[in-house]
């Protein structure tokens, strides 16, 4: 059977996974294990089953291309037919276990190093596109490996006034495409693998830390009202704190946050900041009712300036610089 034909095949079945994959992912009964992934909820998994189609479609044009002789390089295509299997095999997602994101991101790595072998200049030229105006992340990007010099492979310039007629690039410029290329997704692999290790210990650590915060911080606002005869306006100072708190933490996430990563990180780390916010409120009642530092406004006012604390970092830094002021010139 043709190259491109069992490629077409493999293609059509792998197109038709992945769009179950997307739509039934988390159903528990009635379907193979591969549609019970875990992670099919998850943005990154949805975002790397686009990916992974894409380099599926493309494998299918490259196979194309070989056994029709219109990639241009002889060797290129010949190695593309007799590699016909290991392509087909490449782009086979497994369907006996569930695709978890771990095994989803190693498949598609597996593949694009094998399309970066195999692929001719058609190829190279349509993945150096898409890397090439890659943002910056947390991963490896070409720019950040190579500049922002236009690679030869990629045609037009960058300043958008007229070019002048150039040669096409050589096999020796098309090799040393492929090189860069092979090293970008080599580096993207490990620190992709990197960065997600470093968010489980991160989550690990993260979970049982929010939790000691949650009981130290309800300590201290109990602690605080066994004090006082009228804890209303701790509790409304308290509850200020944490508001704000989350409002700041909202802008954060609005204003910020900006990559996958960070995202995934946001949500505990958000809960602790609320949890500070409300130990700031806790303590700028306190302050003001020790007489430390005088709040106008009575109740209303500590409720507010609270809610300015838990709002601000850096409110809440110069409210405890002027604490320190304020205990050193006692």
């Amino acid at each position: 059977m043709p190259v491109s034909t069992e490629l077409s095949e493999a293609v059509v079945g792998q197109r038709r996974l992945i769009e179950r994959l997307l739509v039934h992912g988390r159903r528990a009964t009635g379907e193979e294990p591969s549609l019970r992934s875990p992670d099919a909820g998850d943005p990154e998994f949805v975002k790397n089953l686009q990916i992974f189609l894409r380099l599926v479609t493309d494998a299918d044009a490259l196979g194309v291309r070989a056994a029709h002789g219109l990639s241009g390089d002889e060797r290129q295509a010949a190695a593309a037919l007799e590699r016909r299997e290991e392509l087909r095999e490449r782009i086979t997602l497994p369907t006996e276990v569930p695709l978890t994101l771990e095994l989803l991101l190693a498949r598609r790595f597996e593949l694009e190093q094998l399309l970066l072998e195999l692929g001719d200049r058609t190829y190279l030229a349509g993945r150096l596109a898409d890397v090439y105006d890659e943002q910056p992340g947390t991963v490896s990007t070409w720019r950040s490996l190579y500049g922002d010099e236009l690679p030869a492979l990629l045609p037009g310039g960058v300043t958008g006034r007229p070019q002048q007629a150039a040669p096409p690039p050589g096999q020796e410029e098309v090799e040393a495409t492929r090189a860069r290329l092979a090293r970008l997704i080599r580096a993207k692999e490990s620190q992709s693998h990197l960065v997600k290790a470093r968010w489980a210990l991160k989550r690990q650590v993260a979970a049982p830390t929010v939790l000691v915060l949650l009981v130290a911080v309800a300590a201290f606002a109990l602690a605080v009202a066994g004090m006082v005869t009228d804890d209303q306006a701790l509790w409304a100072a308290t509850a200020a704190g944490a508001a704000g708190a989350a409002l700041g933490g909202l802008i954060r996430l609005r204003d910020e946050v900006t990559l996958g990563t960070q995202a995934r990180q946001f949500w505990l780390f958000y809960v602790g900041q609320v949890l500070v916010g409300a130990a700031a409120g806790v303590l700028t009642f306190l302050i003001d009712d020790g007489g430390l530092i005088s709040v106008a406004g009575g109740a209303a006012g500590v409720a507010a300036a609270a809610f300015a604390v838990g709002f601000s970092e850096a409110a809440f830094v110069g409210l405890l610089t002027r604490l320190g002021g304020a205990l050193g010139g006692g």
